[in-house]
């Protein structure tokens, strides 16, 4: 592992490719991506930032926190090299070429107003008739939640945060809405929100580092061998583990 790193990283610091290399990711989605006083913050932000260090790439590699539809188009055609938090939906992004070794796991709840759902249900298919929030441009539901929504079988409001999606579950104006449950529970739990009930759990989803077919190359490759290499270097030593218990103090 070690010399895989070794060379990649000679092949990145030889390459005037790497002028600039563009990661974005979302400004509203704590604790794992935010916005703080106007630069990128979170889990993910500092798990790039310890990768990047140890790659001595933090010359060239480039983090933008945005609004999540915006970051997903910017990758989508090429104009950044990296969407950070991506689940693995090749239905959804046939754009994307590859994906990173994962950053981490999430556990996707499910989120109701009081009396709507009951935990036996299979999800998604015995929530047909509900209205459902979502945050604009996240595929967190899944595959088939979507085709339900294409049938009609399934309503679908979007929101731009996961605070306005929740408040909305919480007032009664969509039955249910699904994220992942770190970021759903802080919200409820900082909000005060007691209309809304945790039902179960959708998916667990690998959350990784998604690169458009539109950045190919030898720089390219050598860029993406090396970030996964440290990736596996990280979670293996536990500096993964460690960024994330300063995050949730646990």
């Amino acid at each position: 592992m070690r010399q895989v790193l070794l060379a990649a990283s000679l092949l990145l610091t030889s390459s005037s490719v790497f002028a600039d290399v563009r990661f974005v990711l979302d400004e509203a989605y704590p604790p794992y991506m935010m916005k703080s006083d106007g630069k990128p913050a979170g889990i993910l932000t500092d798990i790039i930032r310890a990768a990047a260090a140890r790659m001595d790439a933090n010359k060239y590699l480039r983090l933008e926190a945005l609004p999540w539809p915006r970051a997903v188009k910017l990758t989508e055609v090429g104009r950044a090299q990296g969407l950070v938090g991506a689940y693995y939906q090749p239905e959804a992004r046939p754009w994307v070429q590859t994906y990173s070794e994962p950053l981490l796991i999430e556990q996707v709840g499910i989120y109701c107003r009081k009396g709507i759902a009951n935990p036996d249900w299979a999800y998604p298919t015995d929530y047909k008739g509900l209205i459902f929030g979502n945050n604009f441009s996240f595929e967190t539901p899944g595959y088939q939640f979507f085709k339900m929504v294409e049938a009609g079988d399934i309503t679908l409001e979007e929101a731009l945060t996961t605070e306005q999606n929740l408040m909305k579950v919480n007032l009664g104006r969509v039955d249910c809405y699904v994220q992942e449950r770190l970021v759903a529970e802080k919200v409820i739990r900082d909000s005060q929100l007691d209309n809304v009930d945790f039902i179960g759990i959708a998916s667990e989803e690998r959350s990784m580092v998604a690169y458009p077919k539109a950045w190919e190359g030898p720089g390219a490759k050598a860029f993406i061998e090396a970030f996964d290499a440290t990736i596996i270097e990280m979670r293996q030593d536990g500096t993964i583990e460690k960024i994330i218990s300063g995050h949730t103090g646990s």
